[in-house]
């Protein structure tokens, strides 16, 4: 069974993960009231807990989860996105008509020390963020600054690179949207960016990214320790 959950005390028994940060993160901007941002919880012979932007799913399973059930949710429902577990991947994967890819979860093992570089507004970063990723500015515009506003992400940039701190949630945090102006690209302002940040900032330091971009992230410091699923409907 999977109800609709409106109070953050329902979100207790969260498995462990990023899907969990994400899950978490988004509560802690929205809420449990918006038609536009919902969250649900599957009860009964397993469990999992979802949350829904607009079309956009992520899923906190536990290893007991009914993948049956949960694929049937996400076909009457309707979905755009989809972010989860490699293993609730697995599950999903033939209920859902749709691929599947694998992204990669790491983590920086850096020295920690220093001082973050600047906390720039979400309209500056995208100055440089948009200059390289395909994606609407409105939408994305509208829920990186309620996020700003509401202290779950900050956006950092040098000038010359930028990227988002997606969320920081009980020490638990998510860079993303790394991104460098074309006409210093691959003089290692991004990377230098990206370690500046993940040094200075307490607590674990993730990142996801496709397979392209492990030596990148290895360079800045960061080491795999999982696998993700994505798919888009």
């Amino acid at each position: 069974m999977i109800q609709r959950i409106y109070e953050r005390e329902q979100l207790q028994g969260l498995p462990c993960g990023v899907e969990s940060g994400k899950l978490l993160a988004l509560f802690e901007a929205y809420g449990g009231g918006y038609e536009f941002c919902r969250f649900f919880r599957q009860f009964g012979s397993g469990e999992a807990f979802l949350a829904a932007l607009d079309g956009s799913f992520v899923i906190a399973a536990a290893d007991n989860a009914d993948f049956v059930e949960l694929a049937q949710f996400l076909s009457v429902h309707g979905f755009t996105e989809l972010f989860c577990s490699e293993n609730a991947g697995e599950g999903l994967k033939p209920f859902l008509c749709t691929d599947f890819q694998r992204v990669r979860l790491m983590e920086y093992s850096g020295t920690k020390q220093g001082t973050l570089p600047p906390d720039i507004s979400p309209s500056e970063a995208w100055k440089i963020i948009g200059s390289r990723f395909e994606i609407p500015f409105e939408p994305w515009y509208l829920d990186i600054s309620h996020r700003v506003r509401h202290g779950v992400s900050h956006c950092f940039s040098d000038g010359k690179a930028a990227l988002v701190l997606q969320h920081d949630i009980n020490g638990e945090i998510l860079l993303s949207q790394v991104s460098v102006l074309r006409q210093f690209e691959g003089m290692g302002y991004a990377g230098g960016l990206v370690r500046a940040v993940s040094a200075a900032l307490p607590g674990r330091v993730q990142v996801i990214c496709e397979d392209r971009l492990v030596e990148f992230y290895k360079k800045c410091g960061f080491c795999p320790v999982a696998v993700k699923c994505v798919c888009a409907a």
